[in-house]
């Protein structure tokens, strides 16, 4: 097997991804927010309106560290911002909410 050259392996660290592996890893990451029951109970809960922190994990059921954890996958991912003390979906949030059954 040939040896890559340190020039070689410095260009395949940086290409970025094609915009069909981009296309994928966005529908994974989409998917991956949606099979959680946490995550779609606070999306659903955020809903088209927003929602109070305090709220927000009540009505979600989660102790400080789980809710804290999926809050920060889905802000990560695009999902959901905060505005002052309101949680908030982003276009791509609500883009998930008619995914998530009744």
């Amino acid at each position: 097997m040939p040896e890559i050259s340190d020039e070689e392996l410095e260009r395949m660290l940086e290409r970025r991804p094609s915009v069909r592996e981009a296309k994928v890893a966005d529908h994974e990451l989409m998917v991956k927010a949606l099979e959680h029951p946490v995550r779609r109970k606070m999306i659903k809960a955020i809903g088209v309106f927003g929602k109070k922190k305090s709220d927000l994990q009540k009505e979600v059921g989660a102790n400080d560290a789980v809710f804290n954890f999926q809050t920060d996958f889905l802000i990560k991912g695009n999902y959901i911002k905060i505005e002052g003390d309101t949680y908030r979906l982003t276009d791509r949030g609500l883009a998930l909410l008619p995914n998530i059954p009744k």
